[in-house]
């Protein structure tokens, strides 16, 4: 069986990581054959890191020449990929699951795609929970995220309002609607809620707060699930990741399991 030809959009620390990965753990099933990547020194380093030669391509031609294709450029091309590869009828994994709500043009593909659409759980437990309380009757899905200040320094929500003055280790609540609002005025911040609103009550449903506090050192994730089945409080200590400190490194590692997942013979829970 020949390997799966691979289109890598985005070749930044994560898609580098990820590349990694598969020739490490899979190299008679996939193989990363092209590439999207605006900045040259980016795929120059992903070439000589593991001695491949992808052939670079514009987001659409990556999509029409891959078997499966891989998304890790950010928000702004998560959505336009997605829609594209399922009218494909491709298989595609979205790590920037927050460009699903902003861009939801793959709402309409995949009810007639014969397409797959993957997205790691993120920095994010319970999801299996979460799933099958959805089945029994969801009332209620609420996400507290606690971030140091460095962690949300340059989200576009503080563009339009003053960072909060921080006294000692005080948290303060810089945050407080829905997930959809949480996405869009937090895009590298959130990717937690974008996750537990495709699993669960959608982004116009699903709450989010946002904390902060000087005292605050990893990325704390509190879930609270409430259902027909009973409640679910889920609470995740992370650590930043060494590749993007804005992100937990638990988002990179859910991309491996979800990859091995895919790529294995192995099925294991929800």
């Amino acid at each position: 069986m020949k390997p799966l030809k691979v289109g890598l959009i985005g070749c930044g620390a994560i898609g580098q990581a990820i590349a990694e990965f598969l020739a490490k753990e899979f190299p008679q099933r996939a193989r990363i054959a092209y590439v999207c990547e605006h900045q040259p020194q980016k795929l120059e380093g992903l070439c000589k890191k593991l001695r491949i030669h992808p052939q670079p391509e514009n987001l659409k031609t990556l999509v029409r020449q891959s078997d499966f294709i891989i998304e890790a450029a950010g928000v702004s091309a998560a959505g336009e990929a997605a829609a594209y590869a399922l009218k494909l009828h491709k298989q595609i994994m979205v790590m920037s699951a927050g460009g699903l709500l902003t861009d939801q043009r793959w709402c309409h593909e995949i009810k007639k795609s014969r397409g797959y659409l993957w997205v790691p759980s993120g920095a994010v437990a319970g999801l299996d929970g979460l799933l099958a309380a959805n089945e029994a009757g969801l009332k209620r899905v609420k996400l507290i995220t606690r971030k140091p200040p460095e962690a949300l320094l340059g989200a576009e929500y503080f563009q339009k309002k003053m960072f909060p003055r921080l006294s000692g280790t005080k948290p303060v609540r810089v945050y407080r609607g829905s997930a959809k609002r949480a996405v869009r005025d937090f895009p590298q911040n959130v990717n937690v809620a974008a996750v537990l609103s495709l699993a669960g009550l959608g982004p116009v449903k699903t709450q989010v707060e946002i904390w902060t506090s000087k005292g605050f050192r990893g990325n704390t994730h509190e879930i609270e699930i409430l259902s027909d089945a009973g409640e679910i409080r889920v609470i995740l200590n992370n650590v930043p990741s060494a590749l993007n400190p804005k992100t937990s490194a638990l988002a990179f590692y859910s991309a491996m399991a979800l990859l091995r997942r895919i790529f294995s013979s192995t099925r294991i829970g929800t």
